[in-house]
């Protein structure tokens, strides 16, 4: 029997990849399915945009489709179910059994058992249901790093919900104070590990002298059985700092079979996430970290985007940073004035929201009155922007000038004539900067101002 939602956000919609209409969709369509069949990729999106939540047959037996296409697809949509349609033989290819894997929540071989699969795509929808009404909210007060409305903070979100519900390990990458931890926390809640520990290793504090792998034995703190056993989420920061030892004793803990533990006295069952802020693939061309570790941990990436990226969200998170720290310190601060607006959205953020979240704290702190004003940040004014763009500008004018009259040994007219200027505008330009062009000097290899 079909199960019926109550929900008018779920109700009953499939979308038939690369199928024709054949009798098991108008059997679905008989019991109460909006059905949608494509061929064209394109159309697909914009259909599974439309549609979602629902569930999602691909047919797969005539290869219709390049299996990464179809995994790109399966990656970034969010509250779709796969199901896959397949000829038996193809369960002897090993790309099909792994997209199954990753991406499907069952699959049907030829011919299609109509009866099964309405039990299966009725149970499915039952199931994005108690999804819908049942997920977390990632962008709670403490979730910072995910708070947002830009759209590469929604694709973000997004991202998190699909991995946090699977077991593969997660590769985050991104400059420093972006929220790679917060995220990893995240995918941590969300999943089915979310009552076990969570553990953030930095790994360049690791030695391989201290500890055979330090990460894993740091779970035997956490229980007083005689072997305890650790479910839980390890976050590996700056993974590319760790040592080759445990690269290398990291890369046998992975290649162990299922239920094999590489520490005789902790039964681990643990789900790894690395976090970056380096060129990791550089760092493997270079031979500085493993080649086989690196594809082992990098099984599904995240690049967390930058502040500067998520424009519209650099007001929103100072504005809840701020009251934050106003209730955390008891102060009045509960606005920002207009030129403290100005100031925040013209910053380029190198610290990124880390450093968003200090300088709205002092500005809390400093704040006399309920506004908070651009002199309360440690930031450069917008004159300041401008001189430091004119300072920049006039030491490359000068770096240029220097140079070409190098290449003249000091003859003013055909530098001139190498910038395309007149000789009145040289010589003005070569006052500006004081520099006094001297035959003598140059031809001897030497400049001088």
């Amino acid at each position: 029997m079909v199960t019926q939602s109550k929900n008018k956000s779920i109700n009953g919609r499939l979308v038939a990849i690369g199928c024709n209409y054949e009798p098991w969709i108008a059997l679905l369509e008989q019991s109460g399915w909006k059905t949608h069949c494509c061929y064209d990729l394109r159309t697909a999106d914009a259909i599974l945009e439309e549609y979602s939540p629902c569930i999602c047959i691909v047919d797969l037996s005539n290869n219709d489709f390049s299996l990464n296409s179809i995994s790109l697809r399966a990656n970034k949509t969010k509250q779709v179910r796969w199901i896959a349609l397949i000829k038996k033989e193809q369960l002897e290819t090993d790309v099909i059994c792994q997209f199954i894997n990753n991406y499907c929540v069952d699959y049907f071989s030829m011919p299609i058992p109509s009866t099964l699969l309405l039990d299966t795509v009725g149970h499915q929808l039952g199931m994005l249901e108690i999804e819908a009404r049942t997920w977390v909210e990632v962008t709670s007060q403490h979730d910072m790093g995910l708070y947002g409305d830009s759209k590469s903070v929604k694709q973000l979100r997004d991202m998190v919900r699909r991995v946090a519900s699977t077991e593969v390990n997660v590769f985050l990458t991104g400059e420093n104070g972006t929220g790679k931890e917060l995220i990893a926390k995240s995918i941590h809640n969300l999943s089915k590990r979310k009552n076990a520990p969570f553990i953030n290793v930095n790994c360049g504090s690791l030695t391989s002298d201290e500890e055979k792998i330090a990460f894993l034995n740091s779970a035997t703190k956490l229980h007083d059985d005689e072997k305890p056993k650790f479910n839980g989420t390890i976050l590996l920061d700056n993974v590319e700092e760790l040592s080759k030892e445990l690269q290398d004793e990291l890369l046998r803990y992975l290649q162990a079979p299922a239920g094999e533990s590489i520490n005789e006295d902790v039964n681990c069952d643990i789900r790894i996430v690395v976090s970056s802020s380096a060129d990791l693939e550089t760092a493997v061309a270079n031979g500085e970290f493993s080649k086989e570790l690196y594809y082992r941990l990098n099984v599904f990436h995240i690049k967390v985007p930058t502040l500067r990226e998520r424009g519209s969200d650099i007001y929103l998170l100072a504005e809840k940073f701020l009251g934050q720290f106003s209730n955390e310190y008891n102060t009045l601060a509960s606005s920002f004035s207009e030129d403290s607006k100005q100031l925040l959205l013209r910053y380029s953020w190198p610290g990124n929201v880390r450093e968003l979240m200090n300088q709205v704290k002092r500005a809390a702190l400093l704040a006399e009155g309920s506004e908070v004003k651009a002199e309360h940040f440690d930031l450069p004014s917008k004159s300041n922007l401008k001189q430091s763009l004119r300072n920049i500008k006039d030491e490359a004018e000068k770096d240029v000038l220097v140079a070409v009259l190098e290449t003249h040994r000091g003859q003013v007219a055909s530098a001139a004539k190498d910038l395309g200027v007149s000789r009145a505008t040289m010589y003005r330009l070569l006052n500006k900067h004081n520099i006094v062009p001297d035959v003598r000097y140059y031809n001897n290899g030497q400049m001088g101002e």
